[in-house]
């Protein structure tokens, strides 16, 4: 009789569908069973000439065991050997995700070379990927801020999207970035507009400020839109705020909060 383990691997092999719900409540049942024989089983389907195997293998070692990093020193040296050799796309997202959540610092230097990658979804979840600079040595920060600059003009508008958040949240202030963060507030995609609305108001970009005046004007507001006018606490604000009282329904205590720090 086959182990609640085997079982696991067993549905696995026969949905044969890596992006499937199915699959991920299994591989989510044996990264938190996280027992050596789960890390075992995970690195010879690292190994396999599967491609599927592979993808699965490694998004078990992405995050075994309760706290999601158990046995380090194993599944971070398979996860360093495939990294130079791996061309399968659902592999490669799924190293992605692997250097993410075990915060491989090793992985870096590849995930910035993978940004200009023919594939959208791969540019996608190296913007994802990425660490923040903050929290690197100031040469590999500058080298990801510089990354993240490059994918603010990608043609996808999700790669841009994650790019202009995660830039908006870092420390680094800079002509440059602020000039890009303009940019990005006339953006075709809202949700890039929106993250870019924040990045300003957060850095208190002047500029900015006419433009989301029009964004609070449009007929699409989101959350940022408003949580933007609460960090920039400027009155020039305020009559675009008063006038989403009218229909804006999405959250009132924000709004209100807004119209009071622009009061």
């Amino acid at each position: 009789m086959e182990s609640s383990e085997e079982q696991h691997w067993s549905a696995i092999e026969a949905l044969q569908d890596v992006e499937s719900d199915e699959t991920w409540e299994h591989v989510f049942a044996l990264r938190k069973a996280g027992t050596r024989t789960v890390l075992e089983k995970a690195i010879r389907w690292c190994q396999d000439n599967d491609p599927l195997h592979r993808s699965i293998g490694v998004s078990v070692l992405a995050q075994l065991g309760v706290d999601g990093s158990s046995y380090p020193e194993e599944a971070n040296a398979m996860i360093r050997s495939m990294i130079p050799i791996e061309n399968d796309h659902e592999v490669m997202t799924s190293l992605i995700s692997a250097v993410n959540f075990r915060a491989m610092e090793e992985g870096i230097c590849w995930l910035i070379s993978l940004s200009q990658h023919p594939s959208e979804d791969i540019r996608w979840r190296v913007a994802w990927g990425l660490p923040s600079p903050d929290s690197c040595d100031p040469n590999l920060g500058r080298q990801i801020i510089d990354t993240l600059m490059r994918l603010l003009v990608d043609p996808e508008p999700r790669v841009r999207d994650w790019a202009t958040f995660s830039l908006s949240m870092t420390e680094e202030d800079s002509p440059q970035l602020r000039e890009a963060l303009l940019e990005r507030m006339q953006d075709t995609d809202f949700n890039t507009r929106s993250e870019a609305a924040i990045g300003l108001a957060k850095r208190k970009e002047p500029l900015g400020v006419n433009l989301l005046v029009e964004c609070l004007k449009s007929d699409l507001v989101g959350e940022l839109y408003v949580e933007a006018a609460e960090t920039y606490a400027d009155p020039r604000l305020k009559p675009a705020l008063l006038s989403l009282r009218k229909w804006w329904a999405v959250n009132p205590e924000l709004l209100e909060r807004a119209i009071a720090a622009c009061s």
